[in-house]
């Protein structure tokens, strides 16, 4: 019987490959890539950048130098609740791709009884004991169960670039977020010092308002001038406190705004070379994710193409049963048993070609996915590269412009204290030279930023971290 039941499976099943022979599985999905990429007609270097020799900084340490930013990394590296989430989504795909290599192997299982039963009325008990072990196998036909894998495992790839692209997002914010807050400082140092020059412009108006000297007009602007001031102050300590307590959440502490910086920007170690274009669609783990998400939707799409085509499935068993438990491994009261199971779907009111187009769909939305973030990451590095250069050329202008504001200001205070200009001047000339200066520090934290953004927007390299 067995053997009849095998040749009837085998006959269908050769049936069924004739059948599919027209089966059109074979998509290219790299060659899809490469048309999708390419149709954005990338030039063969970038537009705004001329640094585009030598290689890519291999860790942050070469990019800046800052022994407190260094640690303040680690700690985010190993406290942020985001990337933690991150690293957990990275454990459940590879999971799920161990889950889905099972499919490649046979499933085994086992089952045992003991019962016993006898007359209401009378002496007579009978007991029956029965052990057995059973294994099936589902073939591979199609190649379904090996899309399924494929599939995982890119989505696997896809999920440890997402989580490598949140990373080294986490550094850049980590990094940005420690310059405001220099940046911070540096303002509150020097909105401290012009408030101390309005005070003393104060007293000094207030001593030559009582000697009849300063007029009563005089006395007012310098008061008023001191009490904008002292605003300014109240505003970017305030904003000291915001910027810190931001770091603070980056790092997973508790936001109090109280944490330590160094006493100047991060230094700048090294230049950054830029590479071509081609070169960021084999570094930025996001383009990677989404390169790993149009093959894990072709597979989906493969996989779909075979649902309406029969799988077949091996099975045996070996059991034995007995009213003796110490009969029951008796050679004869074993028994064994082969099968094959084939199944198939003759109709199903167009649900698998829903499923099909579903899945092409998926797969067009993806290579559309791919193409814009291709698209966005050859902005980012074009921008960061403009800006760059932008901020490289304004410096000498600015630190022209902050050292004439000061050395005028202070020709500004003599004159006034010798009686030739108007205090309205010096006011004027003051709040120049604070303007130029906060301009200054605010040009060397953009100037960083923009450094930092360049470095992201090139794929990165990581951070040295023992984690």
């Amino acid at each position: 019987m067995t053997k009849i039941l095998l040749t009837t499976t085998m006959m269908a099943l050769s049936l069924n490959l004739g059948a599919c022979a027209s089966l059109n599985i074979g998509i290219s999905p790299t060659e899809s890539l490469r048309e999708e990429s390419s149709a954005l007609e990338a030039p063969a270097s970038w537009v705004f950048g001329d640094q585009t020799d030598g290689q890519i900084a291999a860790a942050w340490s070469d990019l800046i130098s800052d022994s407190v930013l260094d640690s303040y990394i680690e700690t985010a590296l190993r406290n942020n609740l985001s990337l933690r989430a991150s690293q957990e989504n990275v454990a459940r795909a590879d999971a799920l791709l161990r889950q889905a290599r099972s499919s490649f192997l046979p499933s085994i299982g086992y089952s045992t009884s003991a019962n016993g039963g006898g007359a209401l009325e009378g002496d007579s008990f009978s007991d029956n004991y029965s052990a057995g072990v059973n294994a099936s196998w589902e073939a591979d036909l199609w190649g379904d169960i090996k899309a399924g894998v494929l599939g995982s495992a890119y989505n696997l790839e896809s999920t440890k670039a997402t989580y490598e692209s949140a990373r080294q997002a986490l550094i850049a914010s980590v990094a940005r977020a420690y310059i405001l807050t220099i940046e911070s400082e540096f303002l509150i140092a020097l909105s401290e010092k012009t408030l101390a020059a309005q005070e003393e412009t104060l007293r000094i108006v207030k001593v030559r308002y009582d000697l009849g000297a300063a007029s009563r007009r005089e006395l007012v602007l310098a008061e008023s001038d001191v009490a904008s001031a002292q605003d300014g102050l109240i505003v970017i300590r305030s904003t000291r406190t915001d910027t810190a307590m931001a770091l603070q959440i980056l790092l997973g502490l508790y936001p109090n705004g109280e944490i330590n910086t160094s006493q100047d920007f991060p230094t700048m170690t090294r230049n950054i070379s830029a590479g071509t274009p081609a070169d960021i669609l084999r570094r930025r783990p996001d383009i990677i994710a989404s390169e790993m998400d149009v093959l894990s939707a072709f597979q989906s799409t493969r996989l779909a193409r075979t649902g309406n085509w029969p799988g077949l499935t091996l099975s045996g068993g070996i059991n034995t049963g007995s009213s003796n438990l110490g009969d029951i491994l008796d050679p004869v009261s074993i028994a064994y048993s082969l099968g094959a199971r084939l199944a198939g779907t003759l109709f199903d009111g167009g649900l698998n070609t829903a499923r099909i187009d579903a899945a092409t769909a998926t797969q067009r939305q993806t290579l559309a996915n791919y193409g814009q973030s291709v698209l966005e990451a050859y902005f980012d590095v074009e921008s960061a590269l403009e800006d760059i250069r932008t901020l490289e050329s304004r410096a000498p202008y600015v630190a022209e412009s902050a050292n004439a504001a000061r050395e005028t200001l202070a020709l500004a205070e003599i004159q006034y204290k010798e009686g030739a200009i108007d205090l309205l001047d010096v006011l004027t000339f003051r709040q120049r030279s604070f303007q130029a200066d906060q301009t200054e520090i605010v040009l060397q934290r953009q100037t960083l930023e923009a450094r930092i953004a360049l470095y992201l927007a090139l794929g990165g390299a990581g951070f040295e971290s023992a984690l």
